[in-house]
């Protein structure tokens, strides 16, 4: 397992750079839109593995809201919303005897909407917002994965105090203290590396915000697994699990990033 880990992010550090600074923009958001189409229909897999009807629309929708925001037509990811819970509804009404587990999927229909369907598409955002859009998506990349390595490693190594056991009995108190510890010491690589526009101790407040973010989305992810009765979303990732697996630590620092670089600079 240990090993697996390691050789999935020998080859994942290198190509995600490569992707994210020389991928010309519409190959690399047709590429996100296409992980996205992945992590959905993950997502409605486990919340509704017995309701093809919307797990369809779920996805379609979602893809719709990716689609449009990775080439900027408003209308489109607007349509996407409005489908999800215009069908969800419509699903329900459908079913009168069932009307009380029609509203909770017309939720969860939603839920994975804008779970995986709008957070993830800030990336292609963030990458187009300007020169360093595409450093900004690196730093915020590489971070999460540094966070996520290093609360994996620290928990093995130290962890003793259990952070969350009805949810995520492996994560501990010790991990999250290494995952802000490698979090920090990957962002000021990555300033001296490629972002150099961040101060020290901006880099380093940014850090310890995206590790933060990234575990907590890394225990949402397991609340909805354990929730929805999955041990893992899928299989696509070697040592990862699926889609979802991998993309719940990224997830909320992208969104965070992007605002956060969209802050007035003086």
């Amino acid at each position: 397992m240990l090993r697996t880990r390691l050789l999935t992010a020998l080859v994942a550090l290198p190509a995600l750079y490569a992707i994210i600074a020389y991928v010309p923009a519409a190959y690399f958001n047709g590429f996100i839109v296409a992980v996205i189409a992945v992590g959905l229909y993950e997502f409605f897999l486990m919340a509704l593995p017995a309701h093809a009807a919307e797990r369809v629309v779920g996805l379609a929708a979602g893809v719709a809201v990716a689609a449009g925001m990775a080439w900027g037509r408003h209308e489109a990811w607007g349509a996407g919303i409005a489908l999800a819970v215009l069908s969800g509804f419509a699903l329900t009404l459908l079913r009168p005897d069932d009307l009380a587990g029609g509203v909770q999927r017309a939720g969860l229909v939603l839920l994975g909407v804008l779970y995986v369907g709008f957070l993830l598409p800030h990336a292609m955002t963030l990458r187009e917002a300007g020169h360093d859009g595409w450093r900004w998506v690196l730093f915020a990349v590489y971070v999460a994965m540094g966070s996520d390595s290093g609360g994996y490693f620290a928990g093995r190594a130290f962890g003793r105090v259990c952070l969350a056991p009805a949810i995520s009995p492996g994560k501990t108190v010790e991990g999250v203290a290494g995952a802000v510890a490698l979090a920090v010491l990957i962002a000021l690589l990555c300033r001296a590396v490629f972002a150099r526009f961040l101060g020290l101790g901006e880099a380093a407040g940014l850090a310890v915000a995206v590790s933060l973010l990234a575990q907590l989305g890394d225990l949402c992810e397991s609340a909805l697994k354990r929730a929805f009765g999955a041990k893992d979303s899928g299989w696509i990732i070697p040592g990862h699990g699926g889609i979802l697996d991998r993309l719940d630590s990224i997830l909320f620092p992208v969104v965070f990033v992007y605002y956060y670089a969209a802050l007035p600079r003086g």
